[in-house]
């Protein structure tokens, strides 16, 4: 009888164990951001053409889309990024009375996240990685011109922050800076086309 009690108060003291070690462990990858091992973002917001391309490009709108692999015991994050930007051309570089034309980019982009924080209401982190950047441009009313469209290898680099919403839910927002290495071959004649989106969304 005596053996039988002290084995059940040892499988109890066991199991208390390892129930709070469980506990700790959770609560450590919630502060981290998640205790998943996939999160999925999506977001909107603004899009600023900078160098060459704003003498040609207006600002614009962007939507993204991301999968991030949270690996737990390490300080990054991979992510797989689908961004799409889209702008309106101005008037001054059509040189022609009511023709239009819009720009657009879409990129795929394998990008690693690493966090600055753990804990606290915001956590901000920088992001970075390469991928490959789809643009086109489609122009009206422009005699002997109806566009240009092109995929070329692009880097980006930034920097956002994660805000809690509830148990499940997480806001961020993100500024970043597109840089495609261009061919010259389209709308924009430059090495190099930058653009920087500002996205604004949630992650889950």
């Amino acid at each position: 009888m005596t053996r039988r009690l002290s084995l059940i108060v040892l499988t109890v003291s066991v199991l208390l164990s390892l129930s709070s070690v469980a506990h700790a462990q959770m609560a450590t990858s919630a502060e981290m951001g998640s205790n998943k091992l996939i999160s999925i973002g999506l977001g909107g917001g603004v899009s600023v053409p900078v160098s060459d391309a704003s003498d040609a490009f207006k600002t614009g709108f962007n939507g993204q889309g991301f999968v991030r692999f949270n690996l737990h015991g390490l300080p990054i994050q991979p992510r797989v990024d689908f961004t799409f930007s889209k702008f309106d051309v101005k008037d001054v570089k059509l040189q022609t009375p009511g023709a239009t034309g819009t720009g657009q980019i879409f990129a795929g982009i394998a990008n690693v996240q690493y966090s600055l924080t753990h804990s606290g209401p915001l956590r901000p982190y920088i992001v970075g990685g390469v991928g490959a950047y789809a643009s086109k441009t489609d122009i009206s009313g422009v005699p002997n011109v109806s566009g240009t469209s092109s995929t070329d290898f692009g880097i980006n680099a930034g920097a956002g922050t994660v805000f809690k919403l509830g148990s499940m839910l997480s806001g961020y927002v993100e500024g970043r800076v597109d840089n495609v290495y261009s061919s010259k071959s389209g709308f924009v004649s430059a090495d190099q086309v930058r653009v920087v989106p500002v996205t604004f969304g949630i992650v889950f």
